[in-house]
């Protein structure tokens, strides 16, 4: 009979225990590397779309997360409905005509952030230290500049604890 197999056995090789000749360390690093990959252990499937973290899909593993096109160090203070409400008894309107309810999370922003630095009304922007995102929903007086104003809801002490800050807005 004619030997068919592209390589020889060695008759002078030691055999190996059969049990261990199918057990590969190599297969179980890698297998215990993407188990403990951030983000990926909870998910059943990454797609090129999915918000996921950066190390979850393998076309994402390598790439560098985009930088914002737009970041401006501004003043932040705060306002509450009832700077907003001047006393009426009705829900805050904002400037683009949207109901101010306290749960919202939005700011307004000083006429030159929308002019020169190109913001707009229902814009979405993130405030670093703050979590979330806030949506320009109003605007301040002309006198204020590179400011902007965040919505407290009815939470007076909490804006006036808030004070005032100097934060990075950032937004695409």
């Amino acid at each position: 009979m004619i030997n068919r197999t592209p390589y020889s056995k060695s008759t002078t090789a030691s055999r190996k225990n059969p049990s261990s000749a199918s057990f590969n360390w190599a297969h179980l690093a890698l297998l215990l590397g993407f188990a403990f990959l951030p983000g990926c252990a909870k998910k059943t499937a990454c797609t090129v779309a999915d918000p996921a973290p950066v190390a979850c899909s393998p076309d994402k593993l390598f790439a560098l997360r985009k930088s914002d096109k737009n970041s401006l160090t501004v003043t932040a203070m705060a306002y509450t409905a009832s700077s907003v409400g001047k006393g009426r008894k009705a829900l805050p309107r904002a400037a683009n005509g949207e109901v101010l309810t306290p749960d919202i999370s939005a700011i307004a922003v000083s006429p030159d952030l929308i002019e020169q630095h190109g913001l707009s009304l229902d814009k979405t922007v993130r405030i670093s230290g703050l979590e979330g995102e806030f949506k320009v929903m109003d605007l301040m007086s002309p006198r204020h500049s590179k400011s902007i104003d965040i919505y407290f809801g009815n939470d007076n002490a909490g804006a006036r604890q808030w004070g005032k800050r100097t934060l990075v807005l950032s937004w695409e």
